[in-house]
């Protein structure tokens, strides 16, 4: 994998190495260009998830319970997918790096195969499991046959999204940050038409309530998927999905792809298992304290889209990085990500102290819920720094390969941490909602510090993918 280290490739192209690793400018130079993109398209997403939520939340709290608790197994699916979305990143950006185009373009054709194959398997899972879901999630008996119309109409979309995951996570890896906010444009803007559509009757389309939301988030990730599909079979992307028909199965590639991938998909699943039983926590303290719970994380979610785009860089730079074997400018650009990432989340957390009941008063007009919904935003606006931090140091480590320690990481903050102090300030201590969310909030705060004390020990430098 010898390169030219005097020159960077990838994310770095064209510039000189010293240079960006002595100035501060360079560096976040490239940081942003990778980050912006992503935070617009973490604007587009928020935007959606929360229109959803409105227009859901004008139908009541059962409503939003059926969604909310719907999509908590389905989260646990997505969880698989995104980790070979992982393993599909470190791998792209380390031959993108080492400026080996053909196995960078080999390894997508690769990944969404496999995922597609593996999605068709769960699709049908899901769909007959549905009602036994449902019911797993605690949910009350106006809300059953809700959660179970929203969650069968949901699951075709489910395929959709997997080819959107898996393709942008390929894109991502190449350096292009700025195809999957094009197509993540149009699919939410298609969402909020069809929930306009859907939910209600407008536009000569049938009032279907819940299930109008589902309809409309199916249809509008099967556009977003076609717009993906077609860029990566033409010449213009980083990245080159091969004609499908003259597909073969590379299983040398697949192994390396699974082994990042399977570790990242077991941190996912394992994390998504451990909300869920989390949620079942929330949802025993009633319909209203779960409907404030719901609409509070949607809320929440405005203030933590700069990590997420700070880890996508953070992920992108150190793979590249290591690819071109410079591990000192991957160490360098995961601080540079931290550092950047710390102070918009902090900037994040003051505005969601500040309005937590404004945002609440967006969704819904029940005054308890919105009582509710206020309270654990406050805990959570002192949280957003270690959550940022936690974000992008586990993504730099995503990047270089290092997925098992990630996945450790991520089991013990939420089964040992999370999960264990809902649990006693809920139902020994009697806290309520905001015993959950104090859990939530001390699990960031771990995982942060175990997070930083991982990757300063440089264990990841070494690891071949």
């Amino acid at each position: 994998m010898g390169v030219d280290n005097g020159k960077a490739t990838g994310v770095f192209a064209g510039a000189d190495l010293e240079h960006v690793m002595s100035d501060k400018k360079a560096m976040r130079r490239t940081v942003f260009r990778l980050a912006l993109p992503v935070i617009a398209e973490q604007i587009l997403q928020t935007i959606t998830q929360m229109a959803d939520m409105v227009m859901v939340g004008r139908l009541g709290a059962a409503a939003v319970a059926a969604v909310g608790l719907s999509n908590q197994p389905l989260m646990i699916a997505q969880g698989v997918f995104m980790g070979i979305g992982v393993g599909a990143t470190a791998l792209i950006a380390r031959f993108t790096g080492a400026s080996d185009r053909q196995r960078a373009d080999r390894t997508a054709s690769q990944a969404l195969v496999i995922s597609m194959i593996l999605a068709v398997v769960m699709c049908i899972g899901g769909y007959v499991a549905a009602p036994s879901l449902v019911r797993f999630m605690r949910a009350e008996p106006d809300v059953v046959p809700l959660g179970i119309s929203y969650m069968r109409i949901l699951i075709p979309g489910l395929f959709m999204l997997v080819v959107n995951m898996i393709l942008s996570a390929c894109l991502r890896g190449a350096g292009d940050t700025r195809y999957p906010l094009k197509a993540n444009l149009v699919l939410n803007i298609a969402n909020i038409v069809g929930n306009y559509a859907f939910i209600y009757g407008n536009f000569g389309a049938p009032a279907m309530g819940v299930a109008g939301a589902a309809l409309a988030t199916t249809l509008a990730r099967s556009l977003g998927a076609a717009m993906l599909l077609r860029h990566v079979t033409s010449t213009r992307a980083v990245v080159h999905v091969e004609d499908l028909r003259r597909f073969r199965f590379d299983f040398g590639l697949i192994r390396r792809i699974l082994n990042v991938g399977v570790a990242a998909s077991a941190e996912r699943v394992s994390l998504s298992a451990g909300l869920a039983f989390y949620v079942r926590i929330v949802a025993a303290l009633g319909t209203v304290p779960y409907a404030a719970h719901a609409i509070a994380i949607n809320a929440e979610a405005i203030s933590y889209m700069p990590s997420f785009a700070f880890a996508v860089s953070a992920t992108t730079m150190v793979g590249q990085a290591l690819g071109a074997e410079r591990p000192d400018l991957a160490e360098r650009a995961c601080w540079e990500c931290t550092e950047l990432a710390a102070w918009m989340m902090a900037a994040g957390g003051a505005l969601l102290y500040v309005f937590s009941e404004a945002l609440m008063r967006l969704y819904v007009n029940d005054i308890e819920i919105i009582r509710l919904g206020a309270a654990v935003l406050r805990i959570m606006a002192f949280a957003q720094v270690p959550m940022g931090v936690a974000f992008v140091v586990m993504g730099a480590l995503r990047g270089a390969g290092d997925t098992k320690s990630v996945l450790f990481l991520a089991m013990f903050s939420v089964w040992c941490i999370r999960l264990v102090l809902a649990w006693v300030f809920v139902n020994v201590f009697g806290m309520g909602l905001a015993g959950a969310w104090y859990a939530m909030a001390i699990d960031w705060v771990a995982r942060s510090s175990i997070a930083i004390f991982r990757f300063r020990s440089g264990k990841w430098r070494a690891l071949a993918v």
